[in-house]
């Protein structure tokens, strides 16, 4: 049973009832509700100021208003922060210097402004993005508005979560650069991989680029989303040939260029001289068989290509790369499938099923086309990818 202090039931001094001095109840005095402080006091009726309509206040005075609060507003606990937030997230009119201390805050305070204002200036957002944390950029990317300026910015920052938020909306377009920034971290993250193939801002070089390092379905995918055919341009340059190879001070940079968009790859051998398929295809196999740096380099003379990347393509432990190449070189169908089979690390049948697959798959000026891709350092918008893949 509860017992009652006679101090808190003694009668005044100067006689009268008895006045309980606190209500008691199983021996507990129930806690005094917290009187606000004069700071917050204050922060309450300056923000009652702030968002009254156009009608009650000129914008010379909710801006003073704001500068007072600016002075304040750091200065009171988190939760009336938060409340601030949320009456300031429905006024059009906010005072930008205010709006952007509260962006700047704590993200349970900066929440309720990012995601209802919509009227937040994007030059705010920006700057939110970049010196705000991981959780206020998760914040911005899961914003109903967002503009391809806020997701640069929010790309700037190597964070998986912040990559795929922004990848999984499709109400905005991605710039080149940070679709090149997104292709250059998706090396190990099988999920932006497939996120950045279903964009339409991805182009044939991201995708080739890509290439290297997705598995065997989504290099596929790449084969049949990026096909094309060069007839075009080929067409287009065609009189220049004559122009430029036959005159000995031809423009070396053109020249690398016709070569780049060339018809059909003449399979040379060390002196330049033509070589025939039959050497081609011993060429292949000895380099499955013995891939010793002459074998390569050999590889990369019949191939029309950079020693370091017939290197890379006999090293790739899913075979793609080989049948791209093989397919360039015009060798036969049943000859490739018998390089595969009888001689390559993908002798599997169904490994082996699936490269003659892929080998099918492409035109041979397509499969030209994607060997020059992948040999085309010069390329500046390559040049890009590989600089921030970190490879020299």
């Amino acid at each position: 049973m509860a017992t009652l202090d006679p101090a808190a039931t003694a009668p005044p001094a100067g006689g009268g009832a008895a006045v309980p001095a606190a209500t008691v109840v199983d021996g507990l005095t129930p806690p005094v509700a917290r009187q606000s402080t004069p700071r917050e006091l204050m922060v309450r009726k300056l923000i009652d100021i702030v968002v009254l309509p156009a009608a009650r206040i000129s914008a010379h005075e909710r801006a003073l208003t704001g500068d007072v609060l600016l002075q304040v507003v750091d200065k009171v606990e988190e939760p009336l922060r938060v409340e601030i937030a949320r009456r300031l997230a429905r006024v059009a009119e906010a005072p930008p210097a205010l709006v952007r201390l509260l962006l700047l805050d704590e993200p349970s305070v900066a929440k309720p402004i990012i995601q209802h204002s919509d009227h937040l200036p994007e030059a705010l957002l920006i700057e939110c993005a970049r010196q705000g944390s991981t959780a206020h950029r998760e914040l911005i990317a899961r914003r109903i508005n967002l503009t391809t300026s806020i997701a640069d910015a929010l790309v700037e920052f190597n964070e998986p979560e912040v990559a795929r938020l922004l990848l999984r909306r499709e109400e905005f377009t991605l710039s080149p650069h940070a679709i090149d920034i997104l292709v250059s971290r998706s090396t190990h993250d099988k999920e932006i991989q497939a996120l950045l193939l279903r964009r339409k801002e991805i182009e044939p070089a991201h995708g080739f680029m890509m290439f290297w390092w997705v598995d065997a379905q989504r290099r596929r995918r790449i084969l049949t989303r990026f096909a094309l055919d060069r007839g075009i341009i080929q067409d287009a340059l065609q009189d220049l040939y004559p122009r430029v190879f036959r005159q000995p001070n031809g423009d070396p940079f053109v020249k690398e260029l016709l070569a780049m968009l060339d018809r059909r790859h003449r399979p040379r051998g060390v002196n330049g001289e033509a070589v025939s398929m039959d050497v081609v295809r011993k060429t292949l196999q000895a380099s499955l068989q013995y891939p010793s740096q002459e074998v390569i380099h050999a590889v990369g003379m019949v191939a029309g290509v950079s020693r370091e990347l017939a290197a890379r393509v006999m090293r790739d432990p899913g075979g793609e790369p080989f049948a791209v190449m093989c397919k360039s070189l015009g060798i036969s169908r049943d000859d490739f499938f018998s390089l595969v089979r009888n001689y390559g690390e993908w002798r599997e049948p169904k490994q082996a099923e699936g490269l003659l697959a892929v080998f099918d798959m492409m035109a041979r000026d397509f499969s030209r086309a994607v060997l020059r891709y992948w040999d085309w350092d010069g390329n500046p918008r390559i040049a890009a990818i590989t600089r921030l893949l970190g490879i020299e």
